[in-house]
């Protein structure tokens, strides 16, 4: 394999001067440039990134650390993040938290460990954070989708508050009243603002909420609709009328759920959810949902990345991105339910 000084004796120049070529080549003059290019190329050379890194104080490389890698907002995200960073010459490492702390802390322990020049993150939500650890090393960060309260780092997030009012509206004005939210990690930022759309919405009407908290995934939404079903058919509570999920994901579950318990949907209960995803414009209702910008997130997120690569001292700054209604068949109105869809 070939070494460094196999290529300086090549080429007939100093080690300084391959160096140069691969770190700085614009300092070398066209001819010595051509001659390095030539004996990398006849001797396959390839540098050692780990040592180049060294020199050069940094990678080349960024990460993003997701909190549920099968979710499809953050698969978006991911595409926007790799678009930017690949087009400003970064290597993008991918990992996922699945939601817990301690696996959280293990990436970036990782990453740290790696020399990555940045970290863009959608931090786990815990009574305590692992962000401190890259606030120590002074690694540029930038969180997504949610913020730590008392951590300085830059945002971007959707419009999600926005979210929760519009979808709260929107079935109002379709006639329904008992509307109940379903999913998300209790203080979460991301919740707290879906819900917050909600509860104000419903609070003005002078209509009681019903909330039932859980975890972002499908399961969840399986789980609560069951347990709603349950004690409606216990003589407890009503069933809802209509249901926001935190997530595509919990809206899934809720709808598979739904089915599986022999109610329609919309004609029984009526379902909307936050997050577009491919399936939701294909499955039968079609899902009235929030859409975010996940790929612009992704983009706007490595975007201040890159900000903070040039100006490390400027303020943290939180970047709020607008969001979308749009209305498909399981929310039609109450009294529109029974007449065919167009």
């Amino acid at each position: 394999m070939s070494n460094i000084l196999d290529v300086a004796e090549r080429a007939g120049v100093s080690v300084m001067t391959v160096s140069r070529f691969f770190n700085d080549p614009a300092k070398l003059a066209p001819a010595t440039y051509a001659r390095v290019k030539r004996a990398v190329e006849e001797l396959h050379y390839v540098p050692n990134g780990a040592a180049r890194s060294l020199i050069r104080g940094r990678s080349d490389t960024v990460a993003l650390v997701v909190a549920d890698i099968r979710n499809p907002f953050f698969m978006s995200v991911a595409r926007g993040v790799e678009e930017v960073a690949q087009g400003a010459g970064y290597t993008l490492f991918l990992g996922n938290s699945n939601e817990t702390l301690v696996r959280e802390k293990q990436y970036l322990q990782a990453l740290i460990g790696r020399r990555v020049d940045g970290v863009i993150v959608a931090p786990t939500q815990g009574k305590r954070h692992n962000l401190n650890v890259l606030k120590r090393r002074n690694i540029p960060t930038v969180m997504i989708d949610r913020r730590l309260p008392n951590v300085a780092f830059d945002v971007v997030r959707g419009n999600t508050y926005e979210g929760g009012r519009l979808l709260t509206e929107h079935l109002l004005e379709g006639g329904y009243r008992r509307i109940a939210f379903i999913g998300g990690y209790p203080g979460a930022s991301s919740l707290v603002d879906r819900l917050g759309g909600y509860q104000d919405v419903m609070r003005t009407a002078g209509l009681p909420d019903q909330v039932v908290l859980g975890r972002h995934d499908q399961k969840t939404g399986d789980a609560i609709i069951r347990a709603l079903a349950d004690e409606a058919h216990r003589g407890g509570s009503a069933m809802p009328e209509a249901v926001i999920a935190v997530n595509s994901m919990v809206a899934l579950g809720a709808l598979l759920a739904l089915r599986s318990l022999g109610l329609r949907v919309p004609e029984d209960v009526a379902l909307a959810g936050f997050d577009d995803f491919e399936i939701a414009s294909q499955i039968h209702p079609f899902l009235t949902v929030v859409k975010q910008p996940a790929f612009d997130v992704g983009c706007e997120a490595m975007r201040l990345l890159l900000d903070r690569f040039e100006d490390a001292d400027r303020p943290a700054e939180e970047r709020v991105l607008p969001i979308e209604l749009v209305t498909r068949q399981s929310t039609r109105p109450l009294d529109a339910r029974l007449t065919p869809a167009g």
